[in-house]
């Protein structure tokens, strides 16, 4: 059988190749952030617009080192604790992460990545006392949502225990009655 011209595949080495664009990894977390509080603020329109003291959810700004350098009050603790400012009467705080490359199968044996983010989460829950979560978005995936054991949930057919962590769909986690998410007024 003789090859035909068309059956050859010949790479030009020597052409030059456009540079990929670099992606800015805080405007990335910036969009990321701004996303989870218009799906929030979408999600529990109903019980804040019943709440209007309590204000809506919006990005945090410069949380990572706010303790660090000053001494805040326990209620400014309350709202400025994680990535995403959150109703006073919300449990949780939210650590907000984009991108991350971070294969699950290295899961089953420990994820410095994942586990950083959870220590994260874990000491702004308690500076604030509430319960931390975790919202991990990778490229071009729906987005997670990590919360500790102790305030599962319905569990969704679908979910991954990791380490004292849930791991679930943040659309599945979503799902839950206003109670799960709010104190009782």
């Amino acid at each position: 059988m003789a090859m035909e011209q068309d059956d050859l595949e010949i790479d030009d080495i020597l052409s030059a190749k456009k540079p990929q664009k670099k992606i800015n990894s805080s405007v990335k977390g910036k969009v990321n952030e701004r996303e989870v509080v218009k799906i929030l603020n979408k999600r529990f329109s109903k019980i804040l617009s019943e709440n209007p003291s309590w204000g809506l959810f919006s990005r945090t700004m410069g949380s990572g080192n706010r303790f660090s350098q000053v001494a805040l009050s326990y209620n400014a603790k309350q709202i400025f604790s994680s990535d995403i400012s959150c109703p006073p009467s919300f449990k949780f705080t939210i650590e907000s992460k984009a991108g991350y490359d971070i294969d699950l199968c290295s899961a089953f044996s420990g994820s410095k990545e994942i586990d950083s983010f959870l220590k994260q989460a874990t000491e702004d829950g308690e500076k604030s006392n509430k319960m931390p979560m975790v919202l991990w978005k990778k490229n071009r995936r729906p987005r997670l949502a990590f919360i500790h054991s102790k305030v599962a949930p319905n569990l969704p057919t679908y979910h991954m225990i990791y380490r004292e962590w849930i791991a679930m769909s943040f659309e599945d986690l979503l799902i839950e009655s206003d109670d799960f998410f709010f104190e009782k007024k």
